[in-house]
């Protein structure tokens, strides 16, 4: 049994003509499932939080991503009457496999972004074939949308996207301007600082800034064409602002920085790149942002990401369901497909004819006020020592951690263990009743970032800290922690995780010294203590919650403090083991 894919596990992914393989490869596992349930695909594996129409939905758009700049770019794609038969069913309010109509804050208005993706794009093979009554329910089922409350994040674009499908297709009658003009003021008002976007609201800062916020809105420049508008020019002047400082978010082999929601969708992190590039715009050269969207594709090759039937797993570097959202049904990883965007672009472009270059020297230290974060680079990985607003009502720990990496993977569930004295990388917990409950960081209460040193306030359920992130050298750095506690506590401090999927990991430190250094297959994870307060190892072993690996260790130090004042200061190191 394999979890690798024929046509793109062994694709070497440099020409044009490799990429189209890939993108061929990654849709044709899919091909008997869409044959066989038409819109009520159904990949026999579980569900989301959402309806299995919805889900079913998702199996039939998200391939367009992939398709549709496949197909623009001349790729001879022969299933495209398979995937109208489900549009035709799916929008067919007496069909059985009818997918409903969209409601409030509904998952079907997200895959209703794609099918107007296509109806934009492609009409030809979207839209021209379909006959009239096919056409006339696609329509009006689309156009419900802009009747919806949707999630006030990237979740705006989608309406907008319909939008401009309908208007393609000659359906502008059924376009609400004043929808339209709401929504991309909303959308551009969540803008940070230095091209960083917060994913709504929240200010969240993920992956969704480069493969939604930035991703639509060049998406929706690049549909107007010579129509320009404010926001089609806004949209492409913060899409260069970005492009540096996100740049410095990937590893010199690939890797993004693993970090946030939705990282199932692996690497669709490539997206914004791709997007980029057909664009039009080039804040970096054009070899730069080639070399960053195909250094990320080609990490993927060998990794087990597939089922044996070769449909996309959920999980990251590995099938794990533990570090999926509630919101990632069977089909969702599809969403992936979105980092194939220059294959709309012709072999003779600019961006196929170039030769991939690496960043142009890229910063060591990176300070990030639009994002809250500062980066730190050292032997061609980065670190992102992070501040930005957490969510509540995902995951925390894909924002709460100290820090993220390209070269160590986060945990979920940091403090699932913490009563078999396991815990997570990155975090500073406390135990108010002798080690029974834990509580880490869940709230940034105010940040600072200054020259290459990061303060943020923050507070745990009981707990006010005043911690201090300052990098002192190449893949080291220091965090200070000053807080007071009205009770005896229990803390303890980790740093990242090291992985050990076939090999263990090895003990490097003295048991004299305090200090605790793990080596892995992948990384030297070290933390060491900076004052006097006594203190005991932790060595955590963890299993099944890693993206990166399903087993890890993780390096940690604990100490038992009276009720007082205290400062507690930990030095980290994190090294690449070849390095």
């Amino acid at each position: 049994m394999s979890l690798l894919l024929e046509g793109f596990s062994d694709n070497p992914m440099t020409s044009r003509a490799d990429f189209q393989r890939a993108a061929e490869a990654l849709v044709a596992p899919l091909l008997p499932h869409l044959e066989a349930g038409g819109a009520a695909i159904d990949l026999g594996e579980g569900a989301a939080k959402f309806d299995m129409r919805a889900a079913s939905l998702e199996g039939v758009a998200r391939p367009f991503w992939g398709l549709v700049p496949y197909a623009l770019g001349g790729g001879a794609f022969g299933h495209w009457q398979t995937f109208r038969d489900a549009l035709a069913e799916g929008t067919d309010p007496e069909h059985p496999r009818y997918w409903g109509p969209v409601g409030d804050i509904d998952q079907r208005s997200v895959e209703m972004a794609a099918i107007g993706f296509l109806l934009a794009a492609l009409p030809s093979e979207g839209w021209e074939p379909l006959e009239p009554r096919v056409k006339s329910n696609l329509a009006i089922w689309l156009a419900d949308i802009q009747k919806r409350v949707l999630a006030a994040n990237n979740w705006q674009f989608f309406t907008v996207l319909v939008q401009e499908g309908l208007r393609r297709v000659g359906r502008g009658d059924l376009v609400d301007e004043a929808v339209q003009r709401r929504n991309l003021g909303q959308l551009s008002s969540w803008y940070r600082a230095d091209g960083w976007y917060g994913d709504g609201g929240s200010g969240a800062i993920d992956h969704y800034g480069g493969f939604a916020m930035h991703f639509y809105g060049l998406l929706y420049a690049w549909l107007k064409g010579n129509e320009t508008d404010k926001f089609s020019e806004l949209f492409r002047a913060r899409a260069r602002h970005f492009a540096e400082p996100f740049a410095h978010w990937f590893a010199e082999n690939g890797e993004a920085m693993i970090e946030g929601r939705s990282l199932t969708y692996r690497f669709a992190t490539a997206g914004f790149w791709g997007m980029l590039a057909l664009s039009g715009e080039r804040p970096l050269s054009v070899g730069q942002i080639k070399g960053l969207w195909a250094r990320q594709l080609r990490l993927w090759r060998k990794r087990p990401i597939f089922r044996p039937d070769g449909v996309l797993s959920r999980g990251y570097a590995y099938p794990n369901l533990a570090v999926c959202e509630e919101y990632n049904s069977p089909t969702s990883p599809y969403w992936a497909l979105k980092a194939f965007m220059p294959l709309a672009m012709p072999e003779e472009s600019d961006f196929w004819q170039a030769e991939e270059e690496p960043l142009d020297a890229p910063r060591k230290v990176y300070p990030m006020p639009g994002c809250d974060t500062l980066v730190q680079r050292t032997g061609g990985h980065a670190i992102a020592h992070f501040a930005a607003p957490i969510h509540q009502w995902l995951q925390i720990d894909k924002y709460n951690k100290f820090a993220y990496s390209t070269l160590s993977g986060f945990d979920v569930g940091a403090l699932q263990y913490a009563n078999m004295n396991h815990f997570g990388d990155n975090i500073l917990a406390f135990s108010f009743d002798g080690g029974a409950n834990w509580q880490m960081r869940q709230e940034n209460l105010s940040v600072s970032l200054e020259g290459e040193t990061l303060s943020v306030r923050w507070r745990s359920g009981l707990q006010e800290v005043e911690t201090t992130i300052t990098i002192t050298d190449d893949g080291r750095f220091t965090r200070e922690h000053s807080f007071v506690l009205d009770r005896p506590a229990i803390l303890v401090e980790t740093g990242f995780a090291v992985n050990q999927w076939y090999q263990e990991a090895e003990r490097l430190d003295n048991e004299s010294e305090v200090t605790l250094v793990l080596k892995g297959e992948n990384a030297v994870s070290a933390i060491s203590a900076l004052d006097d307060l006594p203190r005991a190892k932790v060595d955590s072993s963890r299993t099944n919650s890693n993206m990166l690996s399903p087993r890890t260790r993780i390096p940690g130090l604990r100490l038992e403090l009276a009720a007082g004042a205290h400062v507690v200061k930990h030095a980290f190191r994190l090294a690449r083991t070849d390095g």
